[in-house]
């Protein structure tokens, strides 16, 4: 009984010891584990320390491209739009009221000039034309026998001038009804093409009624209203580029400029021609036209995207010493593309080639193609891609794969905690530690069972 109350006594002793060791591995191995996640040892630490390479690629210099003065033509267009018009046309009307008889011309047949297009009922025209034509007969045989008679002074003067009055009032007449005749025949006024028919035959044409329309579609015209302002540098003569809704483009010429200025738009009215063109132009299609108003050969320029306004000035932004400087520039005429420089600006001179790219006053830039290569201790070319490869930091090397410092501590802490996990010693603590805490964790394994047993 006595050895059964040592035995027992014994065995508690060896629990209470066992599980002490337990807590105390336990509380080193979480030590080590903690020390693990925050990269403070081994290899681990190092790839936290490759962290600060982040900071690094955030101070890298901005990539821009970059530009020279250049010589270079110089062009500035205006443009507008417009409906292409004939360079003639007319409404044809019967001068003489009368019911259609024939028509000999369709919508879209070429026609020359003079040539007969329809004919109207002239019948009576034509008996009024040969009743004047035998009155006057009857009034020229009266005047030669009072002629006659004036010879044995019969006849007074007075009565003799009366019938010669008659005589040429009556031959007007014939003259008057031979021309109506005539108007009951539609003639074409110029060469052209009928684009409309307004009647049929059978119908009765009025001086109100249209009978066809027609056009000179050998040439086309276009109105432009340019403002004012720019109205001044446009001359007779200058080019016009004219584009339709399908693509096609064709060149016109100015040919008229009116003599005033529209009071309303404030606008002058100019006429463009264009002599060839493609199938698609024709009278009452929308044109696009850009007009050239200025042109100039300049010995200095720079693409338009590189000038803005600052402060009411123009500048453009240069590379000096690897940061943006913002340089005033004297600008002479301004085009679609290129502007001129007349001052300010050396012709050796690196201009940042697009100011709207978010760039400001002393910004680090980078020319394209004009950096160095990437080395230790500099980003690479090829942008953040490069920097943000992780492994190297933890070899030693302090270049671009720094560039995450999170990335890095998590590398770091991941491999801390593999390696205090599997191995214990790695993770940076003292070597008992790690062992201990293995130690520790396999005694706790091994010790509830026993107390479970005890109870």
């Amino acid at each position: 009984m006595p050895q059964l109350r040592l035995y027992h006594a014994l065995l508690l002793a060896l629990t209470i010891a066992t599980g002490c060791g337990a807590a105390a591995g336990e509380e080193q191995g979480g030590k080590a584990g903690k020390a693990a996640r925050q990269g403070k040892g081994g290899k681990g630490g190092k790839g936290g320390k490759g962290g600060k390479g982040g900071k690094g690629s955030e101070e890298d210099a901005l990539p821009v491209a970059v530009t020279k003065p250049a010589p270079a033509t110089v062009e500035r267009f205006y443009r507008t739009s417009g409906t292409l018009q004939a360079l003639r046309s007319a409404d044809l009307v019967a001068t003489q009221a009368g019911v259609i008889l024939e028509l000999w011309a369709e919508e879209g047949d070429v026609v020359a000039d003079n040539q007969m297009l329809a004919r109207l009922d002239g019948r009576a025209f034509n008996l009024q034309a040969s009743a004047a034509q035998v009155t006057a007969k009857n009034a020229q045989a009266e005047l030669r026998r009072l002629e006659q008679i004036a010879a044995l002074d019969a006849v007074s003067g007075e009565e003799l001038d009366k019938q010669r009055y008659a005589v040429e009032q009556a031959l007007a007449s014939v003259k008057v009804s031979r021309h109506q005749v005539t108007q009951t025949k539609v003639t074409a006024p110029f060469a052209g093409t009928i684009i409309a028919r307004h009647v049929d035959v059978g119908n009765m044409a009025t001086q109100a009624t249209p009978l066809f329309s027609i056009a000179d579609l050998s040439k086309l015209d276009l109105e432009l209203h340019i403002p004012e302002a720019e109205a001044s540098e446009v001359a007779v003569n200058s080019e016009v580029e004219l584009e339709l809704l399908d693509g096609s483009s064709f060149q016109a010429a100015v040919i008229r400029r009116a003599p005033i200025v529209d009071a309303l738009t404030g606008t002058v009215k100019f006429i463009a021609r264009a002599e060839t063109f493609p199938p698609a132009a024709v009278p009452g299609a929308f044109s696009r036209a850009k007009v050239r108003v200025a042109a100039r050969e300049a010995s200095l320029t720079l693409p338009i995207e590189a000038l803005f306004d600052y402060e009411g000035e123009p500048h453009v932004y240069t590379v000096v010493d690897g940061k943006a400087k913002r340089t005033r520039t004297s600008v002479g005429l301004r085009g679609e593309q290129r502007f001129e420089i007349t001052a300010d600006i050396a012709s050796d001179a690196v201009v940042i080639a697009d100011a709207s790219g978010g760039i400001v006053e002393g910004m680090p830039v980078r020319p394209l193609g004009a950096g160095p290569q990437a080395g230790p201790g500099e980003a690479s070319p090829t942008g953040a891609a490069n920097a943000l490869t992780p492994g190297a930091g933890g070899s030693g090397g302090d270049g671009s794969d720094r560039s995450d410092a999170p990335e890095a501590k998590a590398t770091g802490a991941k491999t801390g905690e593999a390696t205090g996990a599997n191995t214990g010693e790695a993770t940076g603590a003292k070597p008992g530690a790690g062992a201990g805490a293995g130690a520790g964790a396999g005694a706790k394994k091994r010790g509830r069972p026993r107390k479970s047993e005890d109870k």
